[in-house]
Parts: C-alpha cells; structure tokens; sequence
C-alpha cells in the first residue's frame, strides 16, 4: 500500500485557549486574595483605631493631671474610669467591664507585662478613689498609668 494514496489530512493543531474567561482554579484564587486583602485592611483599620484611643488617652491623661493637680480624691476617680474606658477599648467590654478589686490590677499588669500597679499602686484604684475624703501622693499612679497606656502599643487586641 502507498502511503501517498491514503486518505490522511494533516495535523492541524487545535486553536490558542483564549485568556478570558479565566479557568475556575484563577477565579477561586481571586476571591481568595480579596479576601485576604480585605482582611488584611481590616485588621489594620482595627489597629489604627487602637493607636487612636490610645493617644486620645494619654491626652486626657494630661489634661486630668492639669485640671487635678491638687485635687488628688478627683483625680484618683478620674484615672480609675480612664484607665477602665482606655481597656474597654483595647480589649473590649466583655473582658474588662466586670473585673473589679484585685482582679482589675491583675489584669492591668497582665497586659502590661510587668507589675505596675502591683502591690504599691493597688488600693490608689480599687479604695481611694470611693472613700469620701482621700488625699494621697498621686505621681507614682500617674506615672504608672502613662507606662500602661504606653506598653498598649502594637500589642494585639481583642
């Protein structure tokens, strides 16, 4: 048999796979890196409102120690709820709005990484603060407060 007498066409190669629409695998990989990217934006807006609160708060921290420099039973009241609202928002209300007494310093000094209201600094803001005539040295507290709201920065939360 002459091969010149079969009836073979020849080879045609198939056409070019177009670049759109895209295979199902590039689709699901899309979705995915917007989702990322997305969550990516979101924990760093949460992050940006944290630094927020937290500079909010040692302003107000300064404008407390102006206002109370003398005034130490005002000013003891004032750094208990300001410490308070600054934790509430770092950490959330479900975590910090029910500690009181020994457990609200354990968890401040917790999330300060060291003891800073420990032992010396405790009864300034789980007693003073609720007795009807206080007068009490307030610089350490002050300065213990402004520490804590330091060390919140760039930590993780909620």
């Amino acid at each position: 048999m002459n091969p010149e007498d079969l009836p073979l066409r020849d080879i045609h190669l198939p056409m070019p796979v177009d670049w759109w629409p895209p295979a199902p695998g590039w689709w699901l990989l899309a979705v995915l890196m917007l989702a990322v990217v997305g969550f990516l934006v979101w924990r760093w807006r949460r992050q940006q409102h944290a630094e927020l609160a937290l500079d909010l708060a040692l302003h107000e921290l300064e404008r407390l120690q102006g206002q109370y420099g003398a005034n130490s039973k005002d000013l003891l009241r004032e750094l208990s709820v300001l410490l308070r609202r600054a934790a509430i928002s770092q950490y959330g209300r479900e975590q910090v709005s029910g500690l009181t007494g020994a457990a609200w310093v354990r968890f401040l000094d917790e999330k300060a990484g060291r003891t800073l209201f420990g032992d010396k600094l405790a009864h300034l803001l789980t007693e003073l603060p609720y007795r009807p005539e206080t007068q009490a040295e307030t610089a350490a507290l002050l300065q213990a407060v402004r520490l804590w709201l330091k060390l919140q920065r760039g930590t993780s939360h909620v």
